[in-house]
């Protein structure tokens, strides 16, 4: 038997919360749409790899142009300094990073509870970073801790990304960021613009409030740029990194930025660095050359652990001013190229990272 049939009228239509209900959509629609926006920064062009019973030498030009060297020879070697890699993973049995320290460990792809990568790029990144054995990187004797946030095809979420931030600052969760990173490294980027007032805004602006570096990759969008380095790099304070070559010419994947609404010392990109051709560790005991902005970044971060051993008091000072002190050097110490417009490029930032010079200015 149906039901009786109700002669009551219908209720009247709620405009006001059937346009609520619309902004509920797009916003549920947006953050699905930054929950699958993150992609690696990294590998144009040919990759090399060796076989593991060659002994490779690293792309010393890289040393050279951004006086790494100089400090290097001073017995700077990052020892003392952490810093979080928020990548796909770390290969650590690799013979370029045996014996790197992985301090603190999360997966926040699959969960697993020992340190893997499925991809190889955060791998190369380390090699570039902390590289021991047969291939030293920028700073070999600092510690990580490693957040894997992007999966074998490195592809990410922004709430992953979000969460790992905070993870590098505080990897026991106990509100204590003493035994957190001092120096985040993300060689990642948007694959597409986040809007505004993300959680990994929020997870940024808490670690540059502990007084905590974050370095990120300016983007590869330079063949059809969008006029602005991309996210993470473009929040305010972070440190966003382009690619030059050995000839210090600005890669032509290195995204440009945009001077609007920004004024010294964060106009974006801050600075270059060399990332073309770098010879890195890769999965299965290899070495490959990477291009990308993903390998400046970590050549910069690579820099700033040198400088923090040199003046710790700079380390995690527990508010933004260790940060402001320094981009403000950095501005000062990058050495100008004759390719750029001074006293900021859109593609070349303030200049070419100068280790040596960035400790003397401070």
């Amino acid at each position: 038997m149906f039901p009786p049939i109700s002669e009551s009228p219908p209720p009247p239509i709620d405009r006001d919360a059937l346009r609520a209900e619309a902004v509920r959509v797009q916003r549920r629609r947006a953050a699905r749409a930054a929950l699958l926006a993150l992609i690696l920064a990294s590998s144009f062009g040919t990759v090399w790899v060796l076989s593991s019973g060659e002994i490779p030498s690293r792309s010393e030009w890289a040393f050279s142009a951004t006086q790494v060297e100089v400090l290097q020879r001073r017995g700077l070697d990052g020892r003392g300094v952490t810093i979080c890699l928020a990548d796909t993973g770390i290969d650590a049995g690799h013979p370029a990073l045996r014996g790197a320290p992985v301090l603190a460990w999360r997966d926040f792809v699959d969960g697993r509870v020992r340190p893997y990568d499925d991809d190889g790029h955060g791998t190369g990144m380390a090699g570039l970073l902390v590289g021991r054995g047969p291939l030293r990187g920028v700073a070999p004797a600092a510690s990580l801790i490693v957040a894997k946030v992007l999966d074998s095809r490195g592809r990410g979420t922004s709430a992953s990304l979000a969460a790992a931030i905070g993870f590098c600052v505080d990897p026991n969760g106990d509100g204590d960021a003493s035994d957190g990173a001092a120096i985040v490294s993300l060689s990642l980027a948007a694959a597409q613009d986040l809007p505004a007032g993300t959680d990994v805004e929020d997870a940024v602006a808490r670690a540059l409030l502990r007084g905590v570096f974050i370095v990120a990759s300016a983007g590869n969008d330079g063949a059809a740029d969008d006029g602005d380095v991309q996210r993470p790099a473009s929040i305010p304070d972070v440190i966003a990194v382009g690619a030059v070559d050995a000839f210090s010419v600005v890669a032509r994947f290195s995204s440009m930025g945009t001077d609007a609404g920004r004024a010294d010392p964060n106009r974006k990109p801050e600075v270059v660095a060399p990332g073309v051709d770098l010879l890195t560790a890769s999965r299965a005991d290899t070495y490959r050359l990477v291009s990308g902005t993903s390998a400046s970044a970590a050549v910069v971060s690579g820099i700033l652990a040198l400088i923090l051993q040199e003046y710790p008091a700079l380390s995690k000072a527990g508010s933004p001013s260790g940060v402001a002190t320094l981009k403000a050097a950095l501005m000062a110490s990058a050495r100008r190229t004759p390719f750029q417009v001074a006293p900021h490029d859109a593609r070349y930032g303030y200049g070419i990272v100068q280790a040596a010079d960035l400790a003397e200015a401070l």
